[in-house]
């Protein structure tokens, strides 16, 4: 769209007809989508963008800046989750307007985000937080299935008391 003048919605029609497949989520007609659908990759957005931003002031070219980039994101992540293509989006979606540069309220580091994301939390502190209790702050247990669990054994059970104890007094009439 951006590069050839063309309206989302012929891009999207055009895809399939050229290339045989449907197009992949997030990439064609260039939204944020499949970045969005997970943590991991927006944090690994966030490690391109530094990257790219600590990269960029060396002077040298577009192209040579996004190689390096790659190269380098590559080297740091021990599992890479976004292509050269991905990793090229990111910076585009701030040129763009799609996302800006956030703060986050936990650990106050810098961090880019779409616009309208109503929560300052880095994808880095929402990971940390999905395995820590929200009353004391201890590590939960790993479950890969089901619901995510948001208090420790410990409080869960304290709370199951208070609640225990709140009833047998209004059962008794204190």
């Amino acid at each position: 769209c951006q590069l050839t003048g063309l309206t989302k919605k012929v891009v999207s029609r055009l895809y399939p007809l050229l290339t045989g497949m449907p197009s992949p989520p997030g990439q064609v007609p260039f939204t944020d989508t499949w970045y969005l659908k997970s943590n991991r990759r927006m944090l690994h957005a966030n490690v391109v963008w530094c990257l790219y931003q600590h990269l960029e002031k060396i002077g040298r070219s577009k192209s040579s800046v996004l190689i390096h980039v790659y190269e380098s994101y590559t080297e740091i992540m021990d599992a890479p989750l976004l292509t050269l293509t991905r990793a090229f989006f990111v910076p585009r979606l701030i040129t763009i307007n799609a996302w800006y540069e956030q703060s986050c309220d936990h650990c106050g580091i810098s961090y880019i985000g779409p616009l309208g994301n109503d929560g300052s939390t880095c994808p880095a502190c929402t990971e940390y937080f999905k395995r820590r209790c929200r009353s004391c702050g201890t590590a939960i247990e790993y479950r890969p299935a089901g619901r995510w669990k948001v208090t420790c054994t410990g409080c869960h059970e304290q709370q199951k008391q208070s609640k225990k104890r709140l009833a047998c007094g209004v059962a008794h009439g204190h």
